[in-house]
């Protein structure tokens, strides 16, 4: 039983990796990027993905997960045959519904930023993106089925790396004609900065078609071994995989409508108090292209768990293993709370200084303060992500979608009535984000009670790494804010300030480690199924702290 969690465990830490070196990939060209287009074009860029989202969620986004789910079921039974028939027609699926999603996405432009005309282009230009997205989905949950983790995380870092550089470097050469009016420069320098994520996404299908190709033969012998009896056919499958994408494309869809329903619901209450186009954009890029790209990053690392329990739960139902399922949910919960918590207190420390680093120029402050009072819903996203894997594994895919559209409706009226009545401006839309991402965490937390019998570990899954978290941050905050009050002409540059800031993060995940190591009695073993858990060893046993 061991060695199966154990297994779950470092699939989901090969994703993990993968996302946190793309997360990170990310925010760093958001800074050249940010420095080409300008505060304007930042919230013109955001307005334009943030649409590209919801439609690709709707769409394509979640054929990885129903993919896996409805192969690994098949495989954990040994018929092969039949899963080669649900990637088939997965493909035949994504064909037609991500053609929809990308005619929706151009021709609808204009009436999804009536607000903001000037983020059509941007938009326009990443409507190809959704159909080559449904693709790469497809081998991706093709190889997520067999719980192999990792061609998905390489292709993911080699899609994140292109798409960087494109995008800079699109932008870079689309605004050269416009320089000196900031409202044309945010335009071309957002179109530009689409342009990566379609060459990202292209480059990551000939790399999956390349790992497929070199798996394919062996592949080929089991479905010729395959002694299956009755096979399904293509109209079953489609039903199959209608039913099963349906309501997570719902859920997820849902789940992540939030970003539309604050874009809206902001926009239109700032110009019902009298803003224009140009200062709405500037206001929200400080949410939208600021704060939510830098929490984004352990609530990935969630996001990856999420991904790794979806095949692996699926399986344990299939074999009716109930209690294989709660043991892999559980070890999965652990690791996403031990990564979460800390980047929460992290971040709310350390806000001024990371957006600094990432941000310099523009409105430091108002970021800083946002990511302050926003990191908590690190927390709550997190276990919300994982929370509607598992529900999803166990083959209850409504019972997020339910969860998630009460919280929307819950964050909709705490943004509007903060923007429009208080003019709490972007911190209204945050607070009603925090209050959406808790609301789905408990409902899910319930829901898995009734389904599956299962209970958190309080103690264990907050308590333990909530202390060592918090010793971690007064450590933390010594180290960084003490010299720079005692000494602000040295500690204030940005290069000292940003080695600094490296410096109390290192000190922090030693301190953070230790803490939490010593209160829940891990062995090495334990510590090993970590993230860069051999690493991590090898640290405590270098400073003979094991």
């Amino acid at each position: 039983m061991a060695e199966k969690k154990g297994a779950v465990v470092r699939q989901a830490a090969f994703l993990m990796a993968a996302q946190l070196i793309c997360s990170v990939v990310g925010l760093l060209y958001r800074s050249p990027l940010h420095l080409i287009m300008g505060d304007v074009g930042d919230g013109y860029y955001t307005y334009a993905y943030e649409w590209y989202t919801i439609i690709l969620l709707i769409s394509s986004y979640s054929i990885p997960m129903a993919i896996s789910k409805v192969m690994a079921e098949r495989l954990a039974l040994g018929q092969y045959k039949n899963a080669q028939k649900v990637f088939h027609g997965s493909l035949l699926y994504v064909l037609f519904v991500g053609g929809i999603g990308a005619s929706v996405a151009f021709f609808g432009a204009p009436l999804f930023l009536t607000a903001t005309p000037d983020a059509v282009l941007a938009l326009r230009i990443l409507a190809p993106t959704i159909l080559l997205s449904g693709f790469l989905g497809c081998l991706r949950g093709y190889f997520q089925a067999r719980n192999n983790m990792m061609p998905t995380a390489v292709s993911r870092v080699i899609e994140q790396i292109l798409n960087a550089i494109m995008s800079v470097f699109a932008a870079w050469l689309l605004t050269r004609p416009y320089l000196g009016h900031e409202n044309l420069t945010g335009k071309y320098g957002a179109a530009g900065g689409t342009i990566g994520t379609g060459s990202g996404v292209a480059i990551g299908i000939v790399f999956m078609l390349i790992v497929y190709m070199k798996n394919r033969t062996g592949y080929l012998s089991k479905i010729s071994e395959d002694a299956t009896r009755k096979t399904e056919s293509y109209p079953d499958v489609f039903k199959v995989i209608f039913l099963m994408v349906t309501p997570i494309i719902f859920a997820t869809c849902i789940y992540n409508a939030t970003a539309i329903v604050d874009q809206n619901i902001f926009s239109y209450s700032m110009m019902a108090r009298g803003a224009d186009a140009m200062e709405i954009s500037r206001q929200y890029a400080l949410f939208g292209y600021r704060f939510k790209p830098i929490i984004n990053i352990p609530i990935a690392l969630s996001s990856a768990t999420s991904t790794a329990l979806i095949p692996a739960v699926a399986t344990a139902m299939a074999s009716n293993n109930k209690q294989d399922a709660r043991d892999k949910i559980n070890e999965c919960m652990r690791l996403s709370t031990f990564l979460a918590i800390p980047a929460a207190v992290g971040l709310c420390v350390l806000s001024y200084p990371v957006i600094r680093i990432l941000y310099p120029t523009g409105d430091v402050k108002g970021a800083a303060m946002l990511l302050s009072l926003g990191s908590v819903s690190v927390i709550f996203y997190s276990l919300s992500t994982v929370t509607n894997g598992v529900l999803q594994g166990l083959g209850h895919p409504s019972v997020p979608v339910r969860n998630a559209a009460t919280a929307l409706a819950i964050n909709a009226a705490a943004a509007f009535v903060s923007v429009r009545y208080l003019g709490m401006g972007a911190t209204g839309v945050l607070l009603a984000t925090v209050l959406y991402a808790y609301t789905v965490m408990f409902l899910n937390a319930r829901a898995l009670r009734k389904i599956l019998g299962y209970r958190h570990n309080v103690r264990r899954l907050f308590f333990v790494p909530l202390r060592a978290a918090l010793a971690m941050g007064v450590v933390v905050g010594l180290i960084y804010w003490v010299p720079s009050k005692l000494f602000p002409n040295i500690f204030g540059r940005y290069i000292i300030s940003a080695a600094l800031t490296m410096v109390a993060v290192l000190f922090g995940v030693v301190v953070y480690t230790v803490l939490y190591t010593k209160s829940t009695g891990m062995t090495d073993d334990d510590i090993r199924r970590l993230p860069m858990g051999t690493k991590v060893l090898w640290m405590l046993k270098v400073f003979h702290l094991r």
